[in-house]
């Protein structure tokens, strides 16, 4: 059994020996071209690119910060005259017009009162017409005629003030607005300067904003802008207002466009998107794809340089574009982008440049 081995384990170490002395003899398959060039020394080809020859485009510089809607003015309506209210004159939304009653206190003696200056008045009237008569003709005192003239002149002044009295009766509204709140009731008791309601002016509109240290100073009145609401509705408008001093909590500036909003229907109080346009600025457009990392974490694009070496540029993120691509800056005006192959080329490697086919 073990001179079976042994015969076995010496046929196969002849056979073995036959194989390698065949190589070495004979000669096998030349090797590889890769493998010649590596044994060689030489460099492997340079990896092809995808490259786009690209110019900046102007763009458009906007701010974009979250405002509300805010009404023009809003104002407390008051009571000239005291009074029982006899008559409700406009409900709670109605949009009124300067000079418009929104309710009636009850007259009680303010008309004969009225009545009782008017007579007063002629009397005097006559009187210092008397007086001026007789003094010209030497028959009345100058001293006499001032004393008239001015018993006159007061009752001038108490038929206006009961005049007033009489047409304060009713409380009307002092600008075109919606009357948002009411206070009083028919038999409701009014104080002099007693709250009757709340009046606001909703056209234009206001768009409310606050803008940072930093931004507000790119911002100036007479600047055009826009805002969206939720629901979609865009509104164009101009800055009417921008604040010399910070509001002290947030360190930011009180920015104000004024939009037009005929028939009121923008509410006040609603969240808004405002957009300021700032400035013209030139910038390359790309899709996001196209970006990538430095090892730092830097934000950047591969660009290819004349000389066939890849660059790895930093980019400044300028805003989003409305087709989606997104605008850099920090780049030269006209560059050689790596549009395909970018993740697979490092700083200063040679490339193969294939020229993106035109649209």
């Amino acid at each position: 059994m073990n001179r079976r081995s042994v015969i076995i384990a010496a046929v196969i170490l002849a056979f073995s020996v036959l194989w390698i002395l065949s190589g070495v003899l004979f000669g096998g398959d030349d090797p590889p071209p890769a493998a010649e060039a590596k044994a060689a020394g030489a460099p492997p080809p340079a990896p092809r690119v995808q490259v786009r020859r690209q110019e900046a485009e102007l763009m458009q510089a906007a701010l974009a910060i979250p405002g509300r809607t805010e009404a023009q003015r809003k104002i407390s309506l008051r009571a000239e005259v005291a009074g029982p209210v006899e008559a409700i004159l406009a409900e709670r939304g109605a949009n009124l017009r300067a000079g418009q009653p929104v309710l009636r206190i009850a007259a009680k003696a303010r008309r004969e009162r009225l009545d009782e200056a008017t007579a007063r008045l002629e009397q005097r009237r006559i009187e210092y017409e008397a007086a001026k008569t007789l003094q010209a003709k030497g028959f009345q005192s100058q001293i006499r005629l001032a004393e008239t003239r001015a018993q006159f002149e007061a009752a001038q002044a108490e038929k206006r003030q009961a005049a007033l009295d009489v047409d304060n009766l009713d409380v009307k509204s002092p600008i075109d607005g919606v009357l948002e709140t009411r206070d009083a009731e028919v038999g409701s008791f009014m104080e002099v300067n007693g709250v009757v309601g709340t009046i606001v002016d909703l056209d234009p509109i206001r768009i409310v904003a606050n803008a940072t240290e930093r931004d507000v100073t790119r911002l100036s009145a007479g600047m055009k802008g826009s805002a969206r609401l939720l629901d979609g509705t865009e509104l164009q408008g101009t800055i009417v207002y921008v604040a010399a001093a910070a509001e002290p909590n947030t360190r930011t500036f009180r920015i104000e466009l004024e939009v037009a909003n005929p028939g009121n229907r923008i509410r006040d109080g609603l969240t808004a998107s405002v957009t300021l346009p700032v400035a013209q600025t030139k910038a390359h457009r790309v899709s996001p794809g196209i970006l990538t990392l430095a090892d730092n974490g830097t934000v950047g694009v591969k660009l290819v340089e004349a000389d066939g070496t890849a660059r790895f540029a930093p980019v400044q993120l300028l805003g989003n574009a409305p087709d989606g691509s997104m605008w850099l800056g920090g780049l030269p005006d006209t560059i050689n982008l790596v549009t395909v192959g970018q993740d697979f080329i490092t700083q200063g490697q040679k490339v193969t440049a294939v020229m993106e086919a035109a649209p």
